[in-house]
């Protein structure tokens, strides 16, 4: 009798996993809250949005324009946006990229960015570096000072650091995740570091900590949140371990805190999306955020059903469960041409659970600009 229970279980897994897929909720996105966050004049381009809601209700995007890094804020959620403020000019053969933006525990506002020389007159100038900075906000982003530089790597692209991202943990510290590949001169691998600060980004550890790495391959763009509940972080990264960059998620306890980086075996990686994308198909940039109510949600860039050149990617939402796990792929929220791109995404959980996706994509104008949608989580189940 144990033996046909056994045999039955096996029968009908195939339908017991599929019921669980569609039973995960899905996110309905509004088309009539589809809006242009920047550039709001002119043909200029704007790329890589990052937005958080505010203590105060009020939302900030900050993003790439004009070699440099720019905030804007909104006072109605995202209806309308006032004038841009500057928060990192470029400098000569330097471009300052792909921010990230935190409110801390003191509502000060930290944003780090990513210095990045480009080739003058066909050639790399050796004095100047790719680097992690960061700079902070006392007045809700119309002011920014405090500016330190954090770390450097090489001169050249392939010697970089690329894609700050940061958290502040219940004790206080701030932690601040980037891809590294300067360590690596002689091949084409790249690590997630990060480096501590315990005073609200005013100093910072001198030397970064290797939180993941996986030998001759190359970890990429981490996204940290602390999941609910759990003294638990995780982060997001592109990961080719497999072949073509897919979502998998990092994670460590408090108590581990990164004291020992993790490989491509261990059990703190795992692989995010359920069921597992074709080996052919891209999905990088990976973006992590947690709702209130505790399930997961996930964004990538992905060439599904769209070919294979990844620069004509667009953006692919999955919701996963409170533990960060089990992704499962869901609406899509931007319509995107197949000749057109929606890169370098991102999700914001405003207070209420409504989720705002961010792309980067020339889809609607001439030009590459950055739209916002809203979702709601629907057929929520408990985890």
């Amino acid at each position: 009798m144990r033996l046909f229970y056994v045999l039955l279980i096996f029968a009908f897994a195939p339908y017991l996993v599929q019921g669980q897929q569609k039973a995960a909720a899905s996110i309905v996105w509004d088309q009539a809250s589809l809006k242009q966050v920047a550039p709001l004049n002119g043909n200029s381009n704007a790329n890589y949005a990052r937005m958080i809601q505010l203590g105060n209700g009020s939302l900030l995007c900050v993003y790439e324009s004009g070699g440099g890094v720019e905030c804007t804020t909104s006072n109605d959620e995202g209806k309308t946006w006032l004038a841009p403020t500057v928060i990192a000019q470029p400098l000569p053969g330097i471009a300052m990229a792909v921010p990230d933006i935190l409110e801390l525990n003191d509502h000060s506002l930290l944003a780090s960015y990513n210095p990045r020389p480009h080739k003058i007159n066909g050639s790399w100038d050796t004095t100047k570096h790719f680097a992690i900075c960061t700079k902070k906000s006392y007045d809700g982003g119309k002011t920014w000072r405090d500016e330190r530089l954090i770390y450097q790597a090489g001169s050249q692209f392939e010697n970089g650091c690329w894609e700050p991202s940061q958290i502040q943990l219940p004790s206080g510290e701030v932690q601040l995740y980037f891809s590294d590949e300067g360590v690596y001169t002689h091949s084409n691998e790249q690590n997630i570091s990060l480096f501590r600060s315990p005073d609200n980004g005013l100093t910072w550890t001198k030397q970064p900590e290797i939180a993941s790495f996986s030998a001759g391959h190359r970890d990429g763009m981490p996204v940290p949140i602390i999941l609910k509940g759990k003294k638990e972080i995780l982060f997001s990264i592109e990961d080719n371990t497999g072949g073509q960059f897919k979502p998998s998620i990092i994670r460590n306890t408090f108590g581990q805190n990164w004291k020992k980086t993790v490989g491509t075996h261990d059990a703190e990686r795992s692989y995010a999306l359920t069921p597992k994308l074709a080996d052919t198909v891209y999905a990088g940039a990976p973006y992590l955020r947690q709702l209130h109510s505790g399930q997961t949600i996930l964004s990538y860039q992905s060439t599904q059903n769209r070919g294979s050149n990844w620069e004509l990617a667009c953006m692919q939402v999955a919701v996963g469960d409170s533990r960060g796990e089990n992704f499962v792929q869901t609406a899509t929220p931007f319509n995107v041409p197949l000749n057109k791109h929606g890169l370098w995404n991102s999700l914001c959980v405003l207070k209420d659970d409504t989720i705002i996706a961010l792309t980067s994509t020339d889809a609607y104008s001439g030009h590459t600009s950055i739209w916002m949608i809203k979702g709601h989580l629907v057929n929520d189940k408990a985890n």
